[in-house]
């Protein structure tokens, strides 16, 4: 380590770079097509190994460059000086003439330095593979070959394929460990976040592969040269071994900058990542000129036009069909069929379409499935991707297996989706005004139009309250009852005998009291169908009441107030203590939701006009107060750090919980 830190230090007082470019790319290539001609004639002549070509062939490369004579006319000039300094003279050891070569390149980067070093190399190695074909093609007068002191390579064919193997393998471990230093000096310089220390590790790891490779390529151009002179009998043992003991350094080294160099990779391209995504959040934030400019970049990667699919022509149409008008991106998993949401936003849907002059008519739906983008669309999801499309009375994306994973991270992040369905509603200026009117579509349908987040809070301060709003048309006469001024109960569970007591008991009050009171039963929200069905039949056999609706109303009912909870929740995000001060609605559906999940029996009294919101009570049959629950959906909870109890204003403990409805 002490001789390494030395040598870096030594390196390092030859450089004093001004500034000046390079472009390293092409002199490498350059420099590496006339290596492998070069080893790959020679090799042919005294039948030994060649050396492995990758890329382009040579005619094509040459029919591919325009611009590198007008590059090399700045270059040309040190190159030809530095490919003299490498070979002459002769008696001066490698080390020093590589120090030599690199106090010659001074002005320049180390990657500079490097790829100039072996252009240098590679122009001795092409000038004496034109001399050689010349020479063995009996095309270069005998008078310059004795002047050259060049031998016929053939001759000693046996004895040169060893020092020819030997020279092959070093030059293809020089070009790979060169091509991985300037791969890296472009992703350093990319790398402006790295810090102080990985920073000056992979400085020095440069600096050492540059001087190891100039120094190898050095040392090749030197025994190369001795291939065609005359009055060589034998090849030192020597010269070999360090021809093996280089290539092992080429290897070594190669592989500690690929281990830096993935690492420099992921971070370059992590960066690349984190400022790509700030500039995705930037845009959704910024007032775009128009809706088709937001949803061009949330839909479109890479500027590629994103076709919509029309289910209601069974065709393909551009983005322009959305141009001005408020726009509902439901963005779900790819398997959306059974969802209940599905069903509420069709119900919805298909009523605007039935007032064409209304204003609920003026949005349109547009379905985004998101998929995982680490796996390709498969046959099996292209067939649920076209049921599922053919189904909707809507838009949806054609391909949504090319929506950028960067849209997917800020759909997650910023739209908070996690994996259940969401309607993110964009205005006709394409401004995000909702990142979920899911709650909004269940609460009030169309009436919430235009589904903005300032619509659904104006909704909860203005709109119907009560029994109104908790039961909201799900009962034909529940609005003339409220009209009338009348009492109602609104009852649940799936205790038969406590539904019978409690039914009789209450009705036995109203009569004797003369009190206009109507008992409606809700069912219980996790009941079995088959166990709804059956209780549904009592009471209807027994007259114990009015029901809310059949199993399937029913089941409605319970995710309306569930979506009611979770609305009063997520307006109320900004403060982080939820149950302080709390309004009367998110109290009471808050203390019905534990009733009926923890005691399985529950009433709730509301009288019409009147308007109190009604409160779960336990005057009857209900010994004790259930534990309160406050179940919020994934995501919730992210400004929530203190939740007081509706019912002793305690503060509440937080769990986790872990819920399957198996499809139900």
């Amino acid at each position: 380590m002490t001789d390494e830190s030395t040598l870096v230090r030594n390196i390092q007082e030859t450089h004093a770079p001004d500034g000046r470019y390079v472009d390293c790319k092409p002199i490498l290539e350059i420099a590496g097509e006339i290596f492998n001609l070069a080893m790959a004639a020679e090799a042919k002549h005294i039948g030994a190994t060649s050396m492995d070509t990758e890329g382009t062939p040579a005619a094509e490369q040459e029919h591919e460059r325009h611009g590198d004579s007008d590059m090399f006319k700045g270059l040309s000039y040190i190159i030809k000086i530095l490919s003299i300094e490498i070979v002459y003279p002769d008696d001066v050891d490698v080390n020093s003439k590589t120090m030599s070569l690199l106090n010659s390149l001074s002005s320049y980067s180390w990657e500079a330095k490097l790829v100039l070093s072996l252009a240098a190399v590679a122009l001795n190695y092409g000038e004496r593979l034109l001399l050689t074909e010349l020479y063995l093609s009996n095309n270069l007068p005998k008078p310059m070959a004795i002047l050259k002191g060049m031998a016929d390579i053939r001759q000693y064919s046996d004895m040169l394929k060893q020092r020819v193997n030997a020279l092959n393998s070093l030059i293809k471990s020089i070009l790979d460990l060169a091509k991985c230093v300037v791969e890296f000096k472009e992703l350093l310089s990319e790398s402006s976040s790295l810090d102080v220390k990985a920073s000056s590790v992979a400085t020095d790891a440069i600096i050492l592969a540059t001087f190891w490779t100039v120094r190898s390529a050095v040392s090749c151009a030197n025994i190369a040269q001795q291939n065609t002179k005359i009055g060589f009998e034998t090849i030192p043992t020597s010269e070999l071994w360090e021809l093996s003991l280089l290539r092992h350094k080429m290897g070594s080294m190669k592989e500690h900058l690929q281990n830096q160099l993935t690492f420099l990779r992921n971070h370059v391209e992590e960066k690349k990542q984190r400022d790509a995504y700030v500039a995705l959040v930037f845009r959704t934030l910024v007032q775009p000129k128009d809706n088709l400019e937001i949803l061009k970049v949330l839909l479109c990667p890479n500027e590629e036009e994103q076709l919509l699919y029309d289910a209601s022509n069974k065709t393909t149409v551009k983005l322009d069909v959305l141009r001005e008008k408020t726009v509902l991106l439901l963005i779900s998993e790819l398997d959306i069929d059974k969802d209940k949401d599905l069903v509420i936003l069709s119900d919805i849907y298909k009523e605007s379409r039935m007032h064409e002059t209304s204003a609920e008519n003026h949005y349109e739906v547009v379905w985004a499935p998101i998929l995982d983008p680490s796996n390709k669309m498969t046959p099996d999801m292209e067939k649920i991707l076209e049921n599922n499309r053919t189904r909707m009375q809507w838009y949806s994306v054609n391909h949504p297996n090319k929506i950028d994973p960067l849209v997917i991270k800020l759909i997650r992040e910023q739209f908070h989706y996690h994996d259940q369905p969401i309607l993110v509603v964009l205005d006709p200026q394409g401004r995000v005004v909702n990142t979920n009117a899911i709650d909004m579509i269940w609460i009030w349908g169309n009436s919430g139009f235009p589904f903005s987040q300032a619509s659904e809070e104006a909704l909860w301060k203005d709109g119907v309250s009560g029994l109104e709003l908790i039961v909201n048309g799900f009962h034909p006469k529940t609005e003339n009852w409220v009209k009338e001024g009348k009492y109602v109960v609104l009852y649940g569970g799936d205790d038969v005998e406590w539904i019978r007591k409690f039914f009789l008991t209450t009705d036995q009050v109203k009569m004797t009291k003369h009190i206009p009171l109507e008992m409606l039963y809700a069912g219980r929200s996790n009941q079995r169908k088959r166990d709804m069905v059956n209780l549904i039949n009592l009471i209807l056999t027994e007259s114990l009441g009015e029901i809310l609706g059949d199993v399937n109303m029913i089941s409605l009912f319970w995710n309306r107030i569930e979506h009611m909870k979770r609305s009063k929740i997520r307006l109320g995000l900004g403060s982080s203590r939820v149950g302080e001060d709390q309004d009367p609605v998110l109290q009471g559906i808050t203390k019905l939701l534990s009733y009926d999940q923890n005691m399985g029996r529950w009433a709730s009294l509301f009288k019409g006009k009147a308007g109190p919101n009604g409160e779960c009570f336990d005057r009857y049959q209900i010994s004790g107060v259930p534990p309160i629950r406050l179940v919020l959906p994934c995501g919730y909870e992210r400004n929530i750090s203190v939740v007081s109890c509706v019912e002793c204003s305690r503060i509440m403990e937080k769990y986790i919980l872990f819920s399957c409805n198996h499809d139900k």
